[in-house]
């Protein structure tokens, strides 16, 4: 194909960037490639995985998932793995990711895993054959529909999914009272997180808890201990509505408590904030408090309510946006300029990862590895605040939460996009 050595320099130079697959004609979208990279091949099971994950989920009580780093996966890895190049040297690489050929490999081995992670993880030894109710399923498997199997026991032609293009799933029996200590794990949920924010609104709670999941394991939150101290720092900061935006609504003498320009200058906090005669005026507040600060212009340049706090952590200041910025890109390439978009972090989403963003520039999952201690909230909050006039408070939230015990199962690898380093 005319684009194979582009693609292959492209493949051997790491693949980090975009690669531009000009279409000179319609007929050059039936070819493949020649070349099997390993970051395809990664991507594939992975998406194998996340299929099988999903699949028998459903089989288990609402918001269990079954526990991928239970199970030791290398073997079963390393066999898909060299399965899926033989298949794709085999056929050719796709252009296109939805490739009928890279759609029924994915099938094929979602269905391997699922079984693999019944016997493997929950040990199952019996399921259902399930076959799709259309004329595609062969007949020798539309015999099997709705009878019981056991795993030990191989049907003719195979288990589900051990043929190509089966359209079968195994749905596991499960006894709930027989599956191991550790085979199962708690699933992130805005529920779960109900318990930390009373006052939230359920939808923003979902989301929220969505994004974490998805960071578990890149955020590093992959433990007890990590993801108890990240969630109290988080409620201490973002408070009982989860507050993805600083509102600045406060009395003079919160004000003087707080902001060092207004302890020198107290007229200010009584002109501007919170009395019975008046409104607090938040822009204004914002502009002196945070004037010359982080990056901030003086105040008449309006930074200090541009960039007010927002996100989980309260992302504070124009210098913080901006690396927040930089950071940003370098993980998701998204190309979001938060400087120019500030109110983006007050957006679940952003608002999560600007709160992972500081979780690790600041190494608090080192300070966190010290125990659910109040010297390892200590540390933590001088690197968050610079000091440690909120401790109590925070060391409040970190024991309610510890002993709430409502974390302390959670699974130590997103359930929405399971990988198979996740199990390592």
């Amino acid at each position: 194909m005319r684009h194979e050595s582009k693609f292959s320099s492209w493949i051997r130079s790491g693949g980090q960037s975009t690669f531009v697959l000009p279409l000179i004609s319609l007929v050059n979208l039936e070819r493949k490639f020649s070349v099997v990279p390993d970051r395809l091949l990664d991507s594939i099971i992975d998406d194998a995985l996340v299929a099988a994950v999903s699949r028998l989920n459903q089989y288990l009580p609402s918001g269990v998932s079954v526990a991928i780093s239970a199970v030791d996966l290398t073997p079963i890895r390393d066999q898909l793995r060299a399965e899926v190049a033989d298949r794709l040297t085999e056929t050719g690489v796709a252009v296109d990711p939805n490739d009928p050929v890279i759609t029924a490999i994915i099938a094929r081995y979602a269905e391997i895993l699922n079984g693999f992670l019944q016997t493997e993880g929950l040990h199952v030894d019996r399921y259902i054959w399930r076959s799709s109710a259309d004329s595609r399923v062969r007949a020798a498997h539309a015999e099997y529909d709705d009878h019981i199997f056991f795993w030990s026991a191989l049907p003719e032609g195979g288990h589900p999914g051990q043929d190509w293009n089966c359209r079968c799933t195994a749905e596991p029996i499960i006894d709930l009272n027989a599956i191991p200590e550790g085979a199962t794990c708690d699933i992130l949920t805005g529920d779960r997180l109900a318990t930390v924010f009373p006052d939230a609104d359920a939808e923003k709670l979902s989301a929220i808890a969505r994004e974490l999941d998805l960071r578990v394991v890149s955020g590093q939150l992959d433990t007890r201990e990590r993801l108890i101290h990240f969630l109290a720092q988080m409620r201490q900061e973002a408070g009982p509505r989860a507050r993805l935006e600083e509102d600045l609504d406060y009395k003079p003498e919160r004000l003087r408590a707080t902001y060092a320009y207004f302890r020198d200058n107290p007229d200010e906090a009584d002109r501007l904030g919170r009395t019975v005669d008046h409104p607090a005026d938040p822009v204004a507040i914002a502009n002196l408090a945070y004037a010359n600060r982080n990056g901030n212009g003086d105040a008449a340049s309006g930074d200090g309510w541009t960039y007010r706090g927002r996100g989980l952590f309260q992302l504070t200041g124009r210098a913080n946006y901006r690396a927040f910025t930089a950071w940003h890109e370098s993980i998701f390439g998204e190309g979001i300029d938060f400087v120019d978009e500030p109110d983006r972090p007050s957006q679940p989403v952003y608002a999560v990862r600007s709160a992972v963003y500081f979780w690790l520039s600041h190494d608090l999952p080192a300070f966190a590895d010290q125990g659910l201690t109040e010297a390892a909230v200590e540390r933590i909050t001088r690197r968050i605040n610079g000091g440690v006039s909120t401790k109590d408070e925070r060391i409040e939230k970190m024991t309610g939460i510890r002993d709430s015990g409502q974390f302390d199962g959670i699974c130590r690898f997103s359930v929405a996009r399971p990988r198979f380093e996740d199990s390592e």
